[in-house]
């Protein structure tokens, strides 16, 4: 075998083109620069890749540690509570049937906010390792569904929920469009006014979306708080855990869950005027024109 073949069979292992033999390769120095060029434009897309692939893993690595240092914080308190509870059952003989009540009741609510947390955690997880199928969305039957989930908390508020007539269909995935609507209603139910106005709709924008949104007749929410309120350990998450009315999680997979099908989330807001949250998704085809 010839120096020159011997170079083009290192190469040809070095490489491994499809469909590419010795047979195939013309001898001359030109041919074989080209396959060095060829071969080191692949090494650099290589590189480029995966610099790219570390790249993302380490800003995943991030963002899973800073979920689970807010989940183990969150779960904490309602920890304590549920201790401080049990030993209160079990250390006080002469607890009467109303306070023992309470305290089951304190039981059962910080289990359910517990559970809340985790089903949130599970949720983030989901969102950041599937691939949502795009689907064309009923959005009456998922807001009927969320309604349906929260009708404890709407009669427990005694909250006025406003629907509009009709929902324009969107592009999206329903399970966690679902879940979209549901920590917007929720909030806006558990920080709205005295009682609770909420009202719900949708609008088309010029590029072929739709925006949708929850407005509440609450306070406000001040600008330096409006800016990160999506973000992990939001503002609102540390009013929430004082109030003992929810977890941090909720509004950042909100931004999770859009910013994957697409859309963008926000919210405006005036002191003294309410809040409206909102997120956008493509409009169906029937829809959209």
């Amino acid at each position: 075998m010839t120096s020159y073949e011997q170079r083009v069979s290192l190469l040809e292992f070095l490489y491994r083109k499809p469909g590419v033999s010795l047979t195939d390769v013309p001898e001359g120095p030109e041919t074989l620069e080209c396959l060095l060029q060829d071969v080191f434009d692949d090494l650099q897309r290589s590189k480029a890749r995966l610099r790219e692939q570390l790249t993302g893993l380490e800003a995943h690595n991030k963002e899973l540690e800073e979920y689970a240092y807010m989940v183990a914080h969150d779960l904490k308190e309602p920890l304590t509570v549920l201790l401080l509870n049990i030993d209160l059952i079990k250390d006080v003989r002469d607890l009467t049937s109303e306070e023992l009540k309470e305290c089951l009741l304190q039981l059962k609510s910080t289990a359910y906010e517990m559970r809340s947390i985790v089903k949130n955690l599970l949720l983030f997880s989901q969102v950041t390792r599937a691939e949502a199928p795009r689907e064309s969305l009923h959005m009456a039957q998922v807001v009927a569904n969320v309604q349906t989930r929260l009708s404890y908390l709407i009669r427990e508020r005694q909250a006025q929920v406003i629907l509009p007539p009709v929902w324009p269909d969107a592009v999206g995935y329903g399970p966690w469009i679902e879940e979209v609507w549901a920590n917007l209603l929720s909030n806006a139910l558990k920080y709205g006014g005295h009682p609770p106005r909420v009202e719900l709709g949708a609008s088309p924008r010029s590029d072929g979306m739709l925006r949708f949104w929850t407005r509440d007749n609450g306070p406000g929410i001040p600008p330096e708080v409006r800016t990160c309120l999506f973000t992990r350990g939001n503002p609102l998450s540390r009013l929430s855990r004082l109030s003992r009315t929810g977890d941090g999680l909720g509004l950042p997979i909100v931004q999770n869950i859009v910013d994957k099908l697409g859309g963008q989330v926000g919210v405006e807001s005036e002191e003294g005027q309410g809040s409206l949250f909102f997120f956008t998704l493509p409009a169906a085809v029937s829809d959209a024109r």
